[in-house]
């Protein structure tokens, strides 16, 4: 029978044993014998389940067991606190013995002093036995020490475990923070700190300057803000690259440092701006010679790379309480100031209510430059230049007009100078050069084909770039490099012959025409202009205007226009205002003239309309 009920489960699996032996049994004797048994299996089957229950735990525990001996974390249980000194180690995983350095034997039996907390921790020691004592969970942070003597991170997790209300152990879970911790330093050191420098930077500054103003609230003391910029920083960037500039930043740090005292802060607040927090200030008299000293330290020649450099600096000053009550009014205050010796040329200066005023347009209008080349409010403007023999324009100088939605017109004089001082003047000459080379291609298509004369900054000039970006814009435009002439102020290329004459080489061996503005005011040699490879020389119009009433201005005209008819070179007068200049200027051979006797500066339409309108452009020159 047994073995027929086997075949059946086995050619029929989803027969229960039970089904197959009451298809089976069908008299009373037999359904006994399948009640006895069934009961019988029944009984069997409990214990099978109760076997089963006690491997499954049994398998946890072991499991359970593994990953506490192979946790990563130091797990220890602790005896309940039965005498003054504490729990006990019961029992400790791999985990808490590498934490260590030590070995189990080591470890069982020991107070929660194995745990290894520092002496200076004293406090957090105490916190502990007093949560142990009171059966309370306990976490905490400290430093601990291994058995070699070294120090690291740790983070304490105590558990009380108790049975019906009975403690019967402690569990601690032990984890090393050494690594997270060291990261979170790291993080905030480079949020708060330059990466160059390794100074403060400006969101630490404004922290550190915030505490100092409280304090000095507090004890009825002085706080002073020293706001320092390098002067020809830019030149060094643009001259020798910006590693090079790095460099430089460094050696200035350090010199700062070495100036100061333990209790002031020393932050660059980006680019060759830095500040300088002097908590506990003396008298004005003590800052004046703490910034002569500062100033003094840099004058001392840099030495980077076999390069010898010298580079100023300009401080402002501005203190707390007399100039502001917190940190942002000091530093604006302070950046006033150093605006103003920057300015004076007087190396610091402290802040003062009248240069403030004065400051603060100027501070509003570099705002409104950058706005202004956002949305187009420049615009080019023409100034035409008279061939003296003929009296026709073939040539105009471009000059640059701001169409202010509120000022007006606003003068280059007054916007040029804060654009060169902010670096703004760069993107301004390459707006403008863009706009030139469009309205040239415009005129020659239309058979009128102008030359240009367009200005250049010292920064452009000194721009290893700069030629490439020339050559650049001739190709967009399919424009004769003949029509384009850069003009470049004596001034500008005294700043830096060599580099100067190396720019203008580049520029001179595309094409392009080069011209010298405001000859006569930069001191430049003969030897210099001689070497330049110049095609116009153009005679300030501060002697151009004296002429006619100063012997001594016409003696100065005539030697410059006969010096570069000698040297090859053309000559343009600047600022003709009457017909007498004119007159002498023809007499003396002048090639050509500018100035608002022939035109005012006119929009390209303008101009346009000019050349039909005027004799200039259509006959010999005018009768005097």
């Amino acid at each position: 029978m047994d073995n027929t009920i086997a075949a059946m489960i086995v050619s029929d699996p989803s027969h229960t044993i039970e089904e197959s032996f009451t298809a089976m049994t069908d008299d009373d004797a037999l359904r006994s014998m399948h009640t006895s048994w069934t009961t019988s299996l029944d009984s069997t089957r409990g214990v099978e389940r109760r076997l089963s229950d006690q491997r499954l735990q049994n398998d946890q525990l072991r499991l359970i067991g593994s990953a506490v001996h192979i946790s990563g974390e130091g797990i220890a249980i602790l005896t309940p606190a039965a005498e003054a000194i504490g729990p006990r180690v019961a029992f400790v995983n791999d985990g808490f013995c590498a934490l260590y350095g030590r070995t189990r034997e080591e470890i069982i039996g020991q107070p929660v002093s194995i745990f290894g907390i520092v002496e200076r921790q004293e406090a957090i020691v105490s916190a502990l036995l007093d949560h142990v004592f009171e059966n309370r969970p306990f976490d905490g942070e400290v430093t601990a020490t291994r058995k070699d003597g070294s120090e690291f991170e740790l983070d304490i997790h105590l558990v009380p475990v108790d049975d019906a209300g009975q403690l019967t152990h402690w569990v601690g879970f032990l984890r090393d923070t050494t690594d997270t911790r060291n990261q979170i330093v790291r993080l905030r050191h480079e949020a708060m700190y330059d990466g160059l420098t390794n100074l403060p930077n400006r969101s630490l500054l404004f922290e550190t300057l915030g505490k100092a103003v409280a304090a000095a609230r507090e004890a009825n003391t002085t706080v002073a803000l020293l706001l320092m910029d390098l002067d020809r920083f830019k030149e060094v960037n643009d001259t020798f690259g910006h590693q090079f500039g790095d460099l430089l930043l460094q050696q200035v740090a350090f010199r700062l440092r070495n100036q100061l005292r333990s209790i002031d802060t020393v932050a660059r607040l980006g680019g060759d701006e830095f500040a300088i927090v002097i908590p506990a200030a003396s008298d004005s008299t003590a800052l004046a010679r703490t910034a002569r000293n500062i100033l003094n330290a840099l004058e001392q020649p840099f030495v980077i790379e076999q390069q010898v450099l010298e580079v100023g600096a300009s401080i402002g000053i501005a203190t707390f309480p007399a100039h502001g009550d917190d940190a942002r009014t000091l530093l604006r205050r302070a950046d006033v100031a150093m605006y103003a010796a920057k300015q004076a040329q007087l190396g610091y200066a402290f802040h003062r209510d009248d240069v403030d005023r004065h400051t603060a347009d100027q501070l509003s209008l570099i705002v409104e430059i950058r706005s202004a080349l956002e949305h187009n409010q420049f615009e080019p403007y023409f100034q035409p230049k008279i061939h003296m023999r003929s009296g026709l324009m073939t040539r105009a100088e471009v000059l640059l007009r701001w169409n202010h939605p509120q000022r007006g017109l606003v003068s280059p004089a007054l916007f040029v100078p804060v654009a060169e001082r902010t670096g703004f003047i760069r993107t301004i000459t390459e707006w403008l050069l863009e706009r030139t080379m469009s309205q040239l291609r415009t005129w020659h298509d239309a058979g009128a084909p102008v030359h240009v004369a367009v200005n250049v900054s010292a920064k452009s000039l000194l721009d290893q770039a700069f030629p490439a970006k020339i050559d650049a814009l001739l190709n967009r435009w399919q424009m004769d490099p003949r029509f384009l002439k850069i003009e470049i102020t004596e001034s500008s290329i005294m700043a830096d012959p060599s580099h100067a004459l190396a720019i203008m080489s580049m520029l001179q061996s595309l094409g392009v025409r080069l011209s010298v503005d405001d000859f006569g005011t930069g001191y430049s040699s003969l030897v210099h202009l001689r070497e330049l490879p110049i095609d116009e020389i153009k005679i300030d119009q501060s002697f151009v205007k004296g002429m006619t009433t100063s012997d001594a201005d016409a003696a100065i005209v005539r030697t410059v226009i006969d010096l570069a008819h000698n040297l090859g070179k053309q000559v343009c007068a600047e600022g003709v205002e009457d017909a007498d200049t004119w007159r002498m200027l023809d007499s003396m051979g002048c090639d050509l003239a500018q100035g608002y006797f022939m035109s005012a500066p006119k929009s390209a339409p303008e101009l346009m309309q000019w050349l039909l309108d005027s004799s200039w452009g259509l006959n010999s020159k005018p009768k005097a």
